[in-house]
């Protein structure tokens, strides 16, 4: 069982109202402060060394740059179908009982109640590192080596944009069109449609499945 810290409140899933703040969340104070809090610069540590390593295999692979370009353009767009999913389907999980309540909340329900605490706005190293752990593996298995690294390549660049653009919706007041376009896409889903809108550096999946709101109903 989840153990939270003492006052931490469990809302009803995507019932919660927005506040301010940074909360406790673990009576451990070594997950409080290690696990539970992550910094942008602590993701980019990791994750650009392991995309220069991918991308610096890509280079040696015996592969035609055509397919190459093509490889990486797959792993894009395989990486924002990955984002659509688990936003969708994990992190807003409808939970059934006490215990998935918790751990929803941890994975996600938090960022919503607390959409400006600049500690949760990137994912953690404990979470991230489990789950490109395993997309390599079913990318090797289903791609094989050499062709794994250009897509690989990919995807760990654009899971990096994707963080870093997240913190920046909630921390920064872009500069250009596109960037001011994507902020209010997703400041939408977190105030107007909580249960739509789950593409956060792409929407095109929410036009493949569906889930944009009808006009009249939260579209604006």
């Amino acid at each position: 069982m989840l153990r939270l810290a003492r006052g931490v409140r469990v809302p009803p899933h995507q019932a919660s109202q927005p506040l301010r703040g940074s909360p406790v969340l673990f009576t451990n104070n070594y997950i409080e402060a290690y696990v539970s809090r992550v910094k942008p610069w602590q993701v980019v540590a990791i994750w650009l060394p392991t995309a220069a390593y991918f991308a610096a295999q890509s280079m040696r692979a015996p592969l035609p740059w055509s397919r190459q370009v093509g490889l990486f353009f797959l792993g894009l767009l395989a990486w924002t179908l990955f984002e659509y999913a688990y936003h969708r389907f994990v992190e807003h999980f409808p939970p059934q009982n006490v215990w998935q309540a918790k751990l929803t909340f941890v994975l996600h329900g938090v960022h919503h109640q607390y959409p400006w605490d600049p500690d949760r706005l990137v994912m953690p190293p404990v979470v991230s590192i489990p789950l490109g752990a395993g997309l390599y593996y079913v990318t090797r298995a289903i791609l094989g080596i050499p062709a794994l690294y250009p897509f690989f390549t990919a995807m760990i660049l654009f899971y990096l944009f994707y963080d870093m653009q997240h913190y920046a919706m909630h921390q920064r007041h872009p500069r250009t069109a596109f960037g001011r376009y994507l902020r209010a896409y997703h400041l939408l889903h977190h105030f107007k449609t909580p249960t739509m809108r789950y593409g956060v550096s792409c929407p095109l999946w929410d036009y493949v499945f569906g889930t944009l709101p009808t006009p009249g109903k939260g579209a604006h």
